[in-house]
């Protein structure tokens, strides 16, 4: 069973997903499992494995959600008390250590255009852990020198640019390009993938008259909605890097606060 939890964890983090590795490290007394005994917990809630059902899975459960909402590792102490045992019909009365360990994929941020919100944000973003890449139909404009810690940086036309992009759903898109109408081609693009966060910097009216483009398209109200524009949390930037700062911080608050 804890190969097969193992196996669930690896296919999770290709696919970009997170999930909690519930883990037993010692026991005293009587226990309905043993130290070693793993459980995972995949962000949709799913569970491979077990470590003893009843009282003892479903608060390890709550804990492990808990971990995937703050991305926070801790150690659990849990007291199987023949009061607790009598209400579950359990037998165990003895004590657990558990491990709640989030396992989490590396986050990936695609910057589509290479102007200067896009440096901006790149500078801001280096220092937050993300994996970026950097994309522009002019070469120019997507270079070491100008993002010297960029993991990837495209040069190419928009249009089908996106098959050169490793997008999962650790992955958040901000769409920052040069003219509306390389902005719709990205959001439209970007909208077929499965990315955890789609922002395009603009005004409420331009992707209005998006989304009334890509509604003809056949994509529904629940698609376009996940593209946030007016982009980034509200703190009247102005500047470029003012907007990359706001950028910024929804990415952290996404991060930190996932629900």
């Amino acid at each position: 069973m804890s190969s097969l939890v193992i196996e669930k964890a690896a296919e999770l983090l290709r696919q970009g997903r997170r999930c909690v590795m519930v883990t037993i490290i010692q026991t005293v007394g009587s226990t309905p499992r043993k130290a070693g005994t793993r459980m995972l917990v995949a962000d949709d809630g799913s569970v491979t494995g077990t470590v003893g059902g009843g009282c003892v899975e479903a608060d390890l459960f709550s804990f492990a959600r808990e971990a995937l909402r703050t991305g926070r590792i801790t150690i659990q102490d849990i007291d199987l008390t023949a009061r607790a045992a009598d209400e579950n019909d359990m037998l165990c009365g003895g004590k657990l250590k558990v491990l709640i360990e989030p396992i989490l994929p590396d986050e990936k941020l695609i910057i589509l255009g290479g102007g200067h919100i896009s440096r901006a944000l790149h500078d801001i973003c280096r220092l937050l852990d993300f994996r970026i890449t950097i994309t522009d139909d002019r070469a120019q404009f997507v270079n070491a020198e100008r993002f010297p810690h960029a993991h990837n940086l495209v040069a190419a036309p928009f249009e089908g640019q996106f098959e050169q992009l490793d997008v999962d759903a650790a992955t958040s898109i901000i769409i920052v390009t040069r003219g509306h109408q390389s902005d719709e081609v990205c959001m439209e693009q970007a909208l077929r993938t499965p990315a955890r966060f789609i922002a395009l910097v603009g005004s409420s009216t331009k992707v209005g008259v998006f989304r009334a483009h890509l509604r003809e398209k056949g994509f529904s109200d629940a698609d376009l909605a996940r593209v946030q524009c007016p982009a980034g949390l509200d703190i009247g930037a102005e500047t470029p890097e003012e907007i990359a700062v706001a950028l910024a911080a929804e990415l952290v608050r996404r991060r930190r606060r996932p629900d």
